[in-house]
């Protein structure tokens, strides 16, 4: 199982699609810093789930997609695909290929994927939990993982090898159990709370309810009263209502006659009006005719009058129009020799332009060439100068080398001064080391020795350890059993005494010493139980007094109190039993009793044999009818009755059962307290083996430390013999090669003093080219000045002609704009002669044509005023007529409105007798009652009686004051609730419990898993810290806390180079915290192994000899894992079969060049950009 590629798009830097196929062994990303190499780490632990944004080094999660750079916009999703070779089928999934994807989209919405499809993020934990491939993990190491390795807390690291162990799973379990337990201790408390809460509220509504129900049947009483009385008040409203119908109909009589005398006198009165109406209609309409005609007499004169004016206005334009046109003409023609002008002006001023662009061309030709004459001569100047520059650099750069040869010459002659004496103090130095080895060497001997020994006593306690574990896990395993059955018996006994206490009657008597059941004294075997409990039926719950004062005392509680009935029983010595007939056995013998009980039995059951069936039975009592025949089934025979059937309770089945788990609650607790004691014994025997371990594990490691002390001390003196041998070959060679150079520096100094006199020469020469070449710059810059003068002249006058051409031409232009507006305002003028010269005859017609209509109107008129009218005597005799008719019409309509009156009166009553028996009627519905209108005969209410009776149950109502009448209601739904929770109650004390045992299991399987792979990750640490630091010892401890849980233990790092102590991680140089930190993320590689790591730059904290021992453990390693690793060294980059380069181009976007390598050769296999 391996990685087989990465899939990126729009991850980061790496805007395009990109895919990086990638081969077993080790795979190097190399680059410059900021080329996006980290961001390849990034995209994989973001694909596996990583959530935190700064861990991807960003502020947000959305910085993750690329955010755009010049000319490149940005894009709106960034998605990194891991394709994983599944063929050895280590996940326990069908595919042999999977492909776990992400997706983040600007919008903020995200998506992870397992072969395409949408899955959870808790989906992709569990498919490779077992693979430590989590974004927490330690497959992936970052540039900062390795500090966090070097910086974390003991709790820290302790979950590094929880997540080797595989136990990330079952610590989520134990944490939802945790939280699911808080969450049930906290509905428990809730419920309990309202359980109180409601508990008082329910005794409250149930007086409420109760006070309710008295209430509602006062009510129903009133209600009733108030219906006779509503019933009384609508057969009144009856009587009322059946008066107002048949005024009613009076009323609607003398109204039909008025209508009918209405309806004689209309036709006659709208005549007599039509008549009047015509005559009035036809004086009006001759009146109007006359207004009309004299209306459009004074306009036709009007409009006659107004074109008399518009031709005289139209004879006066015409004139002022022609002169105009005159004015126009003369104008034009002056334009016309204005606009020649110009154009001859424009042409002089274009030829003096032509002139003056010459002259300036001139001129600056000839400045042109002086300006590169100055130039020549300025550039040898300025080659002269630097010459000079560079000269008296050169000789002060001599006169400094003389210095230092002289200060070199001086110091050579101190080194040679103190390497003398220096081998003289050589000799008195040797002697002494020597001497001081071999002591060291005695010391170091000895304490090997004593480490051996105290070794075996660790081994051997060890051993020892391990048996008293095992011991104590066997004692502790066999105390929870016995609790497991003693919980059992417990349950079982209280179940039992439960069912007995409920067949028990409440009464005044408890259990005493003076006091016992029947049941509880006797004992009878399982095969007669069924037989005898049927002969004692009604007396097995009788009390047994003990003597005969108790017995008066419990009788005289009894007779005066209020409880329940009870029986007791005492029997004394005058308690005797009948003869029983030869054959058959008395039911007394069959049970077991005291002395005292056993006569009392006797005397109960005095005539009771047992039979062995219902046959010999009926023929025991026919025979002997004092007898009471009991069957084995629980039958009762006797000579006048037979009680058979199944007992309601087997009470004494239940007592023998109580006795057997009381004597089995006994013996379970004495080996419970057994095992517990072999529990603290074996506990207390493990404790002090363990506290000898500890004693000799400390002597084991003082001795060792003593011992590699002693031998780094051993080391360090034989060092020094070695250094003080080789520094006196060193002294020796160097007093040689001292005077070696002090004859090079004698030589180089008098070289030195002769390139100096020669560079002093050679800068006097110069400074005199240079003068020279000044004054030929002077003469150059006069010529210069001059040149310039006349150019600048130049420019001036050319400026001038081109400016006076510029404005000659915008005059000519204006003008002959000018002269072509008069032109066009002369044609318009003309148009607009020719259409005045027309109005004089176009308004002489339209003068005629009024004047004519004048005339006709004028007719018209004579014959209108000439047109007979009505006389006023005809009209008068109409009116006359109608003022009677109105009269008569006045009258009629008083007598109309008289009925009309009436009648609305009688409709009004009757509709208020109506309103009035609805209300009635429904008050009777409202209370239930059935409204029959035809019913005639209804008893008449004594309203005095009935009123009275009504105020008094209205007072006891008022009296009962608020009364909740929901309360019924409400207190059956309380009730319910607080069952309800007294369920739930129940069912989440049930659920705690179960979660407390899971819980407690799981935290027994991650404690026993982590201390197995905390062990095999602390041999292989101490492997791989070996074979990073050849002579080096490592290991890992456990940091327990006092009191604590054994989950919580930290891991402490405890290492010891070559040559030092052991001592915590933190106190090692930072190459040595870092080669350490990688030991220990190899070892726990090592138990867990993952597909594929990927290590970030891990190796730019390390020297050249450590990278060496680094990469010799990453290639070895390789040859069964798979490595991708970020790196600047190249010395790393050496060992991979595969080298991927990542650059910045365009944009801002990541460009990835593949290289393999093979038989130390390159082999290009891909470029992709991204």
């Amino acid at each position: 199982m391996h990685l087989k590629s990465l899939r990126l798009q729009g991850f980061k830097t790496f805007a395009r699609r990109t895919e990086l196929p990638f081969s077993r062994g080790i795979t190097a990303i190399v680059g410059p810093n900021g080329s996006g190499k980290s961001n390849l780490v990034d995209a994989i632990r973001w694909a596996l789930g990583e959530r935190n944004a700064r861990g991807l080094r960003g502020h947000r999660m959305e910085d993750v997609i690329y955010s755009g750079g010049p000319g490149k916009a940005a894009v709106g999703m960034a998605e990194a695909t891991l394709t994983i070779d599944n063929a050895d089928q280590r996940l326990n999934v069908e595919f042999t290929e999977i492909e776990v994807a992400r997706r983040l989209f600007r919008s903020g919405e995200s998506e992870y994927l397992i072969n395409g499809m949408r899955a959870r993020l808790k989906d992709i934990d569990a498919l490779l939990a077992s693979t430590g491939l989590r974004q927490d993990g330690y497959a992936v190491t970052a540039q900062n993982d390795i500090d966090f390795v070097i910086q974390a807390a003991p709790a820290l690291r302790r979950e590094l090898i929880e997540e080797a162990a595989g136990v990330r799973r079952l610590r989520d379990q134990r944490q939802e159990a945790l939280n699911r337990l808080a969450e049930a201790d906290r509905d428990m408390r809730r419920a309990r709370d309202i359980l109180n809460e409601l508990s008082p509220r329910a005794e409250e509504l149930r007086i409420q309810a109760v006070a309710a129900e008295e209430y509602q049947k006062v009510a129903d009483a009133l209600k009733g009263l108030q219906g006779s009385l509503a019933r009384d008040a609508w057969r009144k409203a009856m009587v009322q209502l059946r008066r107002a119908q048949a005024r009613g109909q009076t009323a609607e009589h003398k109204r039909a006659a008025a209508l009918q005398a209405v309806g004689e006198f209309e036709p006659r009165y709208a005549e007599h009006r039509s008549a009047l109406l015509a005559a009035r209609e036809a004086r009006w309409r001759h009146q109007e005719a006359l207004a009309d005609v004299r209306l459009r007499l004074a306009e036709s004169q009007h409009q006659a009058r107004i074109a008399q004016e518009r031709n005289a206005a139209a004879v006066q334009a015409l004139e002022s129009l022609q002169r105009e046109l005159a004015q126009l003409m003369a104008s034009e023609q002056a334009g016309s020799r204005v606009v020649d002008e110009l154009a001859r002006a424009v042409e002089a001023a274009r030829v003096e332009l032509e002139a003056a662009d010459a002259a300036l061309q001139t001129a600056a030709d000839g400045e042109r060439a002086a300006r590169e004459a100055q130039a020549g001569v300025e550039a040898e100047r300025a080659a002269g100068q630097q010459r000079r520059q560079e000269l008296h650099r050169e000789r002060v750069a001599i006169d400094a080398e003389l210095r230092q040869f002289e200060g070199r010459l001086q110091f050579l002659g101190e080194q040679q001064q103190q390497v003398r004496t220096q081998l003289e103090a050589w000799s008195l130095r040797q002697s002494t080391l020597t001497d001081e080895l071999e002591r060291r060497r005695d010391i170091v001997e000895t304490a090997d020795r004593e480490v051996r020994d105290v070794d075996g006593m660790a081994s051997s306690i060890g051993e020892r350890v391990d048996e008293a574990d095992a011991g104590l896990e066997v004692a502790r395993k066999a105390v929870v059993e016995h609790e497991a059955r003693l919980k059992a018996v417990e349950a079982e006994l209280i179940a039992l005494r439960t069912l007995l206490d409920h067949a028990h009657r409440r009464g005044p008597i408890r259990r005493s010493d003076n006091w016992e059941r029947l049941l509880e004294v006797i004992d009878v075997d399982p095969v007669h139980r069924v037989a005898v409990e049927a002969a004692l039926e009604g007396w097995l719950h009788s009390w047994v007094a003990r003597d005969r004062q108790s017995f008066e005392n419990a009788a005289a509680a009894l007779a005066g109190g209020e409880d329940a009935r009870d029986t007791l029983l005492f029997a004394d010595e005058a308690a005797t039993s009948i003869m029983v007939p030869d054959g058959f056995v008395p039911v007394a013998d069959l049970v077991r009793a005291p002395d005292h009980v056993g006569r009392l039995v006797v005397h109960l059951l005095r005539g009771a044999v047992l039979v062995a069936d219902r046959a010999t039975a009926m023929r025991a009592v026919a025979d002997y009818p004092e007898l009471r025949a009991v069957t084995p089934a629980g039958e009762i025979i006797t000579a006048v009755s037979y009680r058979g059937g199944k007992a309601a309770d087997a009470l004494l089945e239940v007592q023998a059962r109580i006795r057997d788990a009381e004597d089995a609650l006994g013996r379970e607790r004495q080996a419970a307290l057994q095992a517990a004691d072999e529990v603290e014994r074996q506990a207390a025997e493990r404790a002090s083996l363990g506290h000898e371990r500890q004693v000799i594990l400390a002597r084991v490691d003082a001795l060792r430390t003593a011992a590699a002390q002693a031998a780094g001390a051993l080391a360090a003196a034989g060092e020094a013999v070695q250094r003080e041998t080789h520094q006196e070959a060193q002294l020796r060679q160097q007093l040689v090669r001292i005077g070696g150079l002090v004859e090079q520096a004698e030589q180089l100094q008098l070289a030195a003093r002769g390139r100096q006199e020669t560079a002093t020469e050679a800068e006097t020469a110069i400074g005199r080219d240079l003068a020279q070449a000044e004054q030929r710059i002077d003469e150059a810059s006069a010529t210069m000045s001059r040149l310039v003068g006349r150019r600048q002249e130049a420019e001036l006058r050319a400026a001038l002609a081109r400016q006076r051409s510029d404005d000659l031409i915008r005059q000519l232009e204006r003008a002959q704009q000018v002269l072509q507006s008069h032109g066009s305002e002369l044609s318009q003028r003309r148009a607009a002669e020719e259409d005045l010269a027309m109005q004089p005859a176009i308004i002489n017609e339209e003068r005629r044509r009024w004047l004519e209509q004048a005339d006709a109107l004028l007719a018209e008129l004579s014959s209108l005023e000439a047109a007979q009218l009505p006389d006023g005597a005809s009209l008068a005799g109409l009116e006359a007529q109608l003022r009677e008719d109105e009269q008569a019409n006045v009258t009629l309509q008083v007598e109309m409105a008289h009925a009309d009156d009436g009648c609305g009166a009688a409709t009004a009553e009757r509709e208020a007798a109506q309103a009035e028996v609805e209300r009635c009627a429904s008050a009777l519905r409202d209370g239930g009652q059935l409204v029959d209108e035809g019913e005639e005969s209804i008893e008449e209410v004594d309203w005095q009686k009935t009123e009275r009776e009504v105020s008094r149950l209205q007072r006891r109502l008022d009296a009962m004051g608020a009364v909740n009448l929901l309360a019924p209601e409400e207190y059956a739904q309380v009730r319910e609730r607080c069952e309800g929770l007294a369920g739930q109650l129940t069912d989440l004390e049930a659920a705690a419990a179960q979660l407390g045992a899971l819980r407690e299991r799981l935290e027994a399987e991650i404690d026993s898993r982590f201390r197995t792979v905390f062990q095999a990750v602390a041999v292989n640490f101490q492997e791989f810290f070996g074979e990073l630091f050849e002579g080096g010892r490592a290991t890992l401890r456990l940091e327990t806390q006092p009191d604590g849980n054994p989950l919580d233990d930290g891991v402490e790092i405890l290492a010891q180079t070559p040559g030092k102590r052991l001592q915590p991680l933190t106190l090692l140089s930072g190459g040595e915290r870092a080669l350490t930190a990688l030991a220990f993320l190899f070892a726990l590689q090592a138990v867990n192994p993952s597909p594929f790591y990927v290590l970030d730059e891990v190796d730019a904290a390390l020297d050249d000899a450590n990278v060496v021992r680094f990469n010799r453990v990453l290639k070895r390693l390789s040859a069964d894992q798979q490595f991708l690793i970020v790196t600047h060294n190249h010395s790393t980059m050496a060992q991979a079969e595969v080298l991927y380069g990542v650059t910045l181009a365009e944009h801002g976007i990541s460009r990835i060049v593949s290289v393999r390598l093979q038989q130390d050769a390159l082999i290009p296999v891909a470029e992709r950009t991204a």
